[in-house]
């Protein structure tokens, strides 16, 4: 899966890549902009995960499971991120706490969402 370092008041941490839902774009249309925008992979979506109010910063997010289509991963915004990585998803645990992530996202990635 496709990660990226986020710079945060100093602190570093990865997440999946992320951004705002611009008037009149789709959530859709984000993940594909914002993807391409910070690492150079562009992707297509493939089906929503779910939604929620994140718990830590109040914003609403909506998740999406993305394919890759093409690119190279590369750091395409250094202001906000310090690094893009392809991870193995039986890695993800030594970049986000596992207890962290949404619940929806580890069952795609373990092949059980339904």
């Amino acid at each position: 899966m496709l990660l990226v370092q986020r710079r945060d008041g100093g602190a570093l941490h990865w997440q999946f890549p992320a951004g705002i839902v611009k008037p009149g774009a789709s959530p859709a249309d984000a993940a594909v902009r914002e993807t391409y925008a910070e690492t150079a992979v562009h992707c297509s979506v493939r089906e929503q995960i779910g939604a929620r109010v994140h718990p830590h910063t109040g914003v609403h997010c909506e998740y999406l499971h993305c394919d890759y289509l093409a690119g190279e991963a590369e750091n395409r915004d250094v202001v906000e991120n310090a690094s893009v990585a392809w991870v193995a998803v039986t890695d993800l645990g030594k970049f986000i706490p596992e207890s962290t992530i949404y619940p929806p996202i580890l069952e795609v990635l373990r092949g059980t969402h339904v």
